[in-house]
């Protein structure tokens, strides 16, 4: 039976080898049974590799330019931050009504709190919910007493 809708075949055609005109063989070249187009060519000899001796000594020395580039910046951290600690006093306090350790950094010459870990608002949050949890407790203890007469 023939529908009339049957596949049409059409013919699959590659691309057509291109030849190469810079393939040629040339003396000491070896015969290959591969087509022109996926023969590949040497590249002709250039000059030789130089190696520069001096580059050695100027790896060297800028390594030690960059050894000392690092020491420097080091030293200064550290004076920055000798400074730093010098103007700023650091306590630990345990806050009385959340009992949670406190960090406070201070200006010792105003006495002004520069930070501080965990955070005042947080701090109060926590006193606030404390709070909330010993009423809540309270209450559910007051409702659980029971009162017997004889």
């Amino acid at each position: 039976m023939d529908f009339g809708n049957a596949p049409r075949l059409a013919a699959v055609t590659g691309a057509a080898p291109v030849s190469r005109a810079d393939v040629t063989a040339q003396a000491g070249s070896v015969a290959v049974e591969l087509p022109p187009e996926k023969t590949v060519q040497s590249a002709p000899a250039g000059s030789a590799v130089n190696v520069e001796v001096r580059a050695e000594t100027r790896d060297a020395q800028s390594r030690a330019n960059g050894e000392r580039r690092a020491q420097a910046n080091d030293q200064n951290n550290r004076a920055a931050t000798r400074t730093a600690d010098d103007t700023v006093e650091r306590k630990l306090i345990i806050d009385p009504q959340t009992r949670a350790i406190v960090l406070q950094k201070k200006d010792p010459h105003t006495g002004e709190t520069i930070s501080q870990l965990p955070d005042e608002v947080l701090l109060k949050l926590r006193a606030y919910s404390r709070e909330l949890t010993e009423r809540a407790r309270e209450s559910a203890e007051a409702h659980h007493q029971v009162e017997r007469t004889a």
